[in-house]
């Protein structure tokens, strides 16, 4: 990484914290999906959309998320779709929105657009589409 090697030591502890506080979250939606009896021999579609629900409330109970709440869960749990479209205009004007008033609470339908928005616009998205050819 090019610090001393403290810093690398540091650098590392905090990656493997941080994948292993993923790792857990993961095993809990994972644990929460399959005690909804509704979606016992569900599809991969059902269960995406089940995840992303779960999500969301997961990091508010109330039903509604500051807007900076949802920036800071795009930033952490969807990065494969957020890396490397910072100069995009439509990455910009999402988070400009995230940004501004950023007190404000969302629903669960506008996290669900913000998380479309997002995904239609990244760089992953071709891949995505040929992987599926």
């Amino acid at each position: 990484m090019g610090g001393s090697p403290s810093t690398e030591k540091n650098t590392s502890k905090t990656m493997a914290t941080t994948t292993s506080n993923n790792s857990r979250k993961r095993v809990a939606t994972a644990k929460q999906l399959s005690s909804i009896e509704a979606l016992v021999g569900s599809g991969d579609l059902e269960r995406a959309v089940a995840t992303l629900v779960l999500v969301f409330y997961t990091s508010e109970r109330d039903g509604r998320l500051s807007r900076a709440g949802v920036r800071d869960l795009l930033l952490t749990h969807f990065q494969a779709f957020t890396r490397g479209q910072e100069m995009k205009p439509r990455y910009k004007e999402i988070f400009g929105e995230l940004e501004a008033d950023g007190e404000k609470k969302i629903a669960l339908e506008d996290f669900l657009l913000f998380i479309i928005s997002l995904t239609v616009t990244s760089d992953l998205l071709p891949n995505i589409h040929r992987a599926a050819l």
